[in-house]
């Protein structure tokens, strides 16, 4: 059931990064507040869309059990979230794609309401978010119909997220600078908070 019509919402969950932060480990099985920060983010966004998605490259059967499918970078060696956002994309059956990074284990619902309700107003453009002056571009919804303008960027050579982004038309969810909902937790002084279940 979509949460916004006329939208058709397939859900992914960013979580195939090489954790070199983290001294390795796998941050979406990171704990956060009695649970693995992926499981917490499943559970978020499963009223608003139809299909999720997890992106992984490795621990496919820890992820299995909270994701409809799993898909993974077609090349090899973490190329980054590109990656997996082109990934999404390809296995996306929805119109659209929300797109969501596994360290922000503070994310709320609320959030993506907004950028829901952000992208319904132009569902032909990508809709990215930022904080203040921050651009936060793994937190989006893309339409399947930029499929073809991410694959030709990843051909030429393009990795970055933001820059595909801003290089087309786009909405903007602007929320205030160092918005708690969006902190990432990129080191393991980040988790500490939620370690406490």
């Amino acid at each position: 059931m979509s949460y916004i019509s006329p939208f058709t919402i397939t859900a992914l969950i960013l979580a195939g990064g090489q954790g070199s932060r983290l001294g390795g480990r796998d941050k979406g099985l990171m704990p956060w507040q009695g649970k693995p920060v992926a499981a917490r983010l499943a559970e978020l966004l499963r009223p608003f869309c139809d299909e999720l998605l997890i992106s992984c490259n490795r621990n496919q059967s820890e992820y299995g059990r909270w994701a409809d499918r799993l898909v993974g970078d077609a090349v090899p060696d973490y190329p980054g979230p590109l990656a997996g956002i082109l990934a999404g994309l390809r296995h996306c059956r929805g119109t659209h794609l929300l797109v969501v990074p596994c360290d922000l284990p503070r994310l709320e619902s609320s959030v993506l309401e907004a950028l829901l309700r952000k992208a319904l107003a132009r569902p032909q453009w990508p809709c990215l978010t930022r904080t203040g002056g921050d651009w936060q571009p793994l937190v989006s919804v893309l339409p399947g119909s930029a499929l073809p303008e991410l694959e030709a960027f990843w051909e030429q050579g393009g990795r970055a997220p933001l820059r595909w982004l801003l290089a087309q038309p786009h909405s903007i969810l602007q929320l205030p600078a160092k918005d708690p909902r969006l902190a990432n937790a990129n080191h393991m002084a980040d988790w500490a908070a939620g370690q406490g279940g």
